[in-house]
């Protein structure tokens, strides 16, 4: 990991910059595929929760929103 790190930083800052969007992008869809998971999970009865569907949703549209904001700094650099 730590080579990964100074490999990045000696990357141009334009460079670094979409290169952590791409690598935050990947991340971020595969935390969204859990948290839609839990959620159907916690809807459909099949995981036990003490959080309301409500707030299990609100998860999923605070990581649906962050998704949009890297979409478009990604669609920058295209």
């Amino acid at each position: 990991m730590e080579g990964s790190f100074q490999r990045s930083r000696a990357l141009a800052p334009l460079e670094y910059f979409l290169t952590l969007t791409a690598r935050t992008l990947q991340t971020t869809k595969q935390y969204q595929e859990f948290k839609t998971a839990g959620t159907e999970g916690i809807t459909g009865c099949e995981i036990r929760s003490i959080i309301l569907p409500l707030l299990a949703d609100h998860v999923i549209r605070e990581a649906n929103h962050y998704l949009r904001i890297l979409e478009y700094a990604q669609k920058g650099r295209d």
